[in-house]
């Protein structure tokens, strides 16, 4: 059975208090009254609230509103009326009255707890103790005009003579105009004080009404507020007795908070927009959360729903599917696939799908906003699985990016948007910062334990979230892309963080058992992945052995990879179970050649331009990682927040020019207004940089070109060391990927290297060797195809474990992948390669002589660098000096490489280096 109605739903005590449900339905009842009377009487627009009791105030309150807004009367049923001026209510019926004393005056003296038992006995009021009024109150009555009840002579017309308490007795008095003194004897008067009504409005006099049991003269007869009368006063068993059949407030009351608290869970978790009432009454449908079977400690309490609910096996909503995850620097793309073949993009990070589709719902960026981190924290190590977090204390996506972008420099610090970036250096740390002044400092992404705070494994259970919830059902398997240059142990772990974020977002009524068989294992490179895609979306389809040829130049926010490979046919033996082989022998990329470091590029050049303007207002702004220090910088260059805000901005501001915008324009005046924070915090809005349109323009250019060239160069590499000759090959396909890719300056300087190119191959005929494709996703307006983003997660699930293409990567070396860098030596000027990327592990090369104490040795990871005509002052170089703790003037240093960032070098003479003898003991350097 997937369904069940049930009308109890066990919960242990813990979740019970963080659903903010109670068994006791008088508990649960008594919290809702109060929080309702309290949107009634203090909030104006409390109809805009919807709830049972409310819209029952709301509703009879409006057909008396007028009598209670009288100066001094209002009526009440049984010749009952409130007195503003005597704060509380009498009790003016004649034959009540007669009731006391057998309808015979009290004479003065008389003991005064005797006739308050006396008047409460025939009243027989369950609601209320009624009382006899002091002499000032009394003398409320006494001068009266304008009542809505009879009077001579300015009082109550059934008598001029009226009791008032006097210490422990009763006292008559005459109440008549123009007499107003003691008397020996008078009826009672019944009286109701009403404590503070002076601080009390008419919205306060109602409830007080509601809670006494009074009812207004015009609701006489209304069955809502006998309704309410029974709700507000539901523990007065004996006083509502015979009411019972108005018990509707009150059961749907803690209906709706029961059903709300399952319906608001994600809205609450994720900012999903809440379930619709359907979910807990359809039999179709059904709530995991009122299926308890599998949970343990659910008998700690029984609540009694007040209406059956559905509830839901959650096993049931496992789809036969898997998802495909692209984490990206800047957002992050998910796809699935269910029961058939075809792949759908996933909207996440926008938490109302009720909303018209847009692009963007499909690319969530990948940021997160710290607000309460101690609570969120908390929350979420309180639950094994989906805990009660809240998205008040914790935001990602779009939410996070909106607001990143609107902050003060103050709060800057308290947005995450270097998540994958941070994982990928081993040695970078991060400091994460919350709104409420909780501080957490990280080591490196390697470096974290189990215990520590993880921002991928959070952001993971965020997607989660979005992806297993009642709307989509629960997906246990998924593949994960990686960039080329990302060395194994970074991707496990990253793989390690997304399994255990994953499983904390899935619903704990599933069981340990059914959970743990979540899995999440690594896809194809984002490059490869990408090229399967535009494969199917090209229709290519390789007969016998024919062998396409293909390059990837993946220009995404962050960084550009760089695949090459070859799409073929399937064979025999292992491969017969596939229809396809793609074999991917070549990878590389611009590390900081990315749509985002592109603008950092822009807004430093910009900043650096207007130094003076800076330097003069104290505003700082963040060094670019290829760039050098200059004149003045060392006041200008921070890491300050300040600095950082101010760089964010104005790569905002730069935004439209760098993606090309039709709207955009550069002032006449050639200037640029944004607001800038110095170093005091102190913000200068409208601060004028002066901006060179056609210097921007140049610059992205010649940063591209260079992105270009390191991409040729970087193929041509791949093609020579797996031995194919380019001058041999007819044609190799150049996919262009990402977002980044679609700016104009790439298609044209592609253009332009791809005749260069074939100038160099010598190409005999007009048949150019490359051919250019243009990123996917020409057709804007059909979000389901995949697009120059979008594509990586599409070719992810086309590379799936029981699909029927066959990944091959020739990428890895020694189960990881293969050295990062290019290492050589400064000659006149030049950089000259030693080592390459290409260079097998733990293989010695003889690098210098050993005569001297100190060598410098030259790094890069670009693969222009391979040519040999770089200049050794270019940014993109970098160098170590080594220090020997030897020197030989007959002796070789020799290098190898052990990992993708690490070497070992040593000195040895020419001929013992083949037999591991050595002259001194190996030392190691990490890059």
């Amino acid at each position: 059975m997937n369904t069940k109605r049930i009308t109890e739903w066990k919960l242990s005590n813990k979740a019970a208090q963080q659903m903010g449900v109670d068994a006791s339905f008088e508990k649960m009842a008594d919290r809702l009254i109060q929080r309702d009377i309290g949107f009634f009487t203090r909030q104006p627009n409390s109809t805009n609230i919807n709830s049972p009791l409310l819209n029952a105030l709301n509703t009879c309150f409006s057909e008396v509103e007028r009598e209670f807004n009288a100066s001094r009367w209002i009526s009440f049923d049984g010749d009952i009326y409130f007195d503003k001026q005597a704060n509380g209510f009498w009790m003016l019926s004649e034959k009540t009255i007669r009731l006391f004393n057998k309808g015979e005056v009290l004479e003065s003296e008389e003991s005064y707890d005797k006739t308050k038992v006396e008047i409460n006995s025939k009243l027989k009021d369950k609601f209320n103790t009624w009382d006899i009024p002091n002499i000032d109150t009394l003398k409320k009555l006494t001068n009266l005009s304008n009542t809505p009840f009879p009077i001579i002579n300015g009082r109550v017309s059934f008598s001029a003579y009226y009791l008032y308490k006097l210490n422990n007795k009763v006292q008559g008095f005459d109440c008549d105009h123009g007499y107003l003194k003691n008397a020996v004897h008078g009826y009672c008067l019944p009286y109701l004080a009403q404590k503070n009504c002076s601080k009390l409005d008419n919205k306060g006099l109602f409830i007080n009404a509601i809670f006494s049991g009074l009812t207004p003269s015009k609701l006489k007869s209304n069955a809502l507020y006998k309704a309410l009368i029974v709700a507000l006063n539901h523990k007065n068993k004996e006083a509502i007795h015979g009411l019972e059949n108005h018990t509707d407030i009150l059961n749907k009351m803690v209906t709706q908070k029961i059903t709300n608290s399952l319906l608001l869970e994600d809205s609450i978790r994720a900012d999903i927009a809440p379930y619709h009432s359907k979910i807990v009454e359809d039999t179709e449908l059904g709530h995991w959360s009122l299926w308890t079977d599998e949970l343990e400690g659910t008998n700690e309490q029984t609540i009694s729903l007040p209406i059956p609910m559905v509830a839901r096996d959650p096993k049931s909503s496992i789809n036969d599917g898997v998802v495909g995850i692209d984490f990206g620097t800047k957002s992050t793309v998910v796809v699935y696939q269910k029961d058939n073949v075809n792949i759908h993009p996933m909207r996440v990070g926008t938490g109302d799908l009720s909303t018209d589709i847009q692009a963007y719902h499909y690319e969530n960026p990948t940021i997160m906003e710290f607000k309460d981190l101690e609570a969120f924290i908390t929350a979420y190590d309180g639950k094994a699985n989906k805990p009660y977090t809240r998205w008040q204390d914790l935001t990602i996506s779009h939410t996070a990016k909106n607001s990143m972008e609107g902050t003060e420099s103050s709060q800057f610090n308290t947005f995450l948007d270097e998540i994958k970036q941070w994982a990928g250096d081993k040695n970078r740390k991060l400091k994460i910062v919350g709104q409420k002044g909780k501080i957490i400092d990280l080591p490196p992404f390697l470096e974290l334990t189990d215990d520590d705070f993880n921002p991928i494994e959070i952001y993971a259970y965020y997607l989660g979230l979005y992806i297993n919830n009642l709307n989509n059902g629960i997906f246990m398997e998924y593949i994960l892309s990686f960039p080329v240059t990302y060395e194994m142990p970074i991707r496990d772990k990253i793989i390690a963080s997304f399994e255990k974020g994953l499983k904390k977002s899935l619903p704990a009524e599933l069981g340990t058992e059914t959970i743990d068989q979540l899995t999440v294992t690594k896809g194809a490179s984002e490059p490869a992945a990408y090229a399967l895609t535009a494969f199917k979306s090209h229709d290519f389809d390789p007969q016998g052995d024919e062998r396409i040829f293909y390059s990837v130049f993946d220009f995404g926010g962050g960084t550009t990879d760089f695949d090459f490979g070859i799409f073929r046919e399937s064979k025999g033996g292992k491969e017969r179970r596939f229809d396809y082989v793609i074999e991917h022998f070549g990878a590389g990329g611009d590390q900081f050649l990315g749509g985002e470091n592109l603008l950092e590029l822009l807004a430093f050049e910009v900043f650096k331009k207007n130094k003076s303007k800076l330097l003069k207002q104290g505003i700082q702004f963040e060094k670019h990682p290829e760039k050098d220090a200059f004149a003045g910088s060392e006041q200008l260059l921070s890491h300050s927040q300040e600095a950082r805000n101010n760089t964010k901005k104005l790569c905002i501001a730069l935004r439209p020019f760098w993606e090309e915008h039709e709207d955009f324009t550069i002032d006449a005046s050639g200037e640029l207004s944004i607001t800038l924070t110095d170093i005091h915090g102190v913000q200068h809005s409208g601060f004028a940089l002066d901006i060179d349109e056609e210097e921007l323009k140049q610059l992205l250019s010649d940063r591209i070109e260079r992105g270009v060239e390191n991409f040729f160069n970087a193929l041509r590499l791949a093609f020579s060391n797996s031995q194919e000759s380019l001058g041999d090959i007819d044609s190799v396909k150049i996919f262009l990927a990402g977002n980044s890719s679609q700016s104009s300056f790439v298609n044209a300087l592609f253009e332009k290297h791809i005749v260069l190119q074939d100038e160099a191959i010598g190409n005999q005929t007009d048949q150019s060797h490359f051919e250019l494709f243009a990123p996917l996703g020409a057709d804007k307006n059909d979000v389901e195809k995949p697009t120059g983003k979008t594509g990586v997660a599409f070719g992810l699930i086309e590379s799936r474990e029981g699909g029927n293409i066959m990944v091959i990567d020739r990428n890895l070396a020694d189960d990881d992948i293969r050295f990062k860098f290019y290492l050589g030596e400064n000659r006149k000027g030049k950089f000259k390669p030693v080592i390459d990327r290409e260079m097998r592990f733990n293989q010695w090369v003889d690098f210098i002589d050993a005569g001297y104490q100190k060598f410098e040795l030259f790094y890069t990871e670009q693969p222009t660098s391979s040519t040999g005509n770089v200049a050794i002052s270019d940014s993109s170089i970098k160098k170590k000096t080594i220090k020997l703790d030897m020197t030989d003037d007959d002796a070789l240093v020799y290098i190898r490489i052990v990992s993708p960032t690490t070497i070992e070098y040593v000195i040895a003479n020419e001929n013992d280096i083949e037999n591991n003898v050595y002259l001194n003991r190996i030392q190691s350097l990490e890059f």
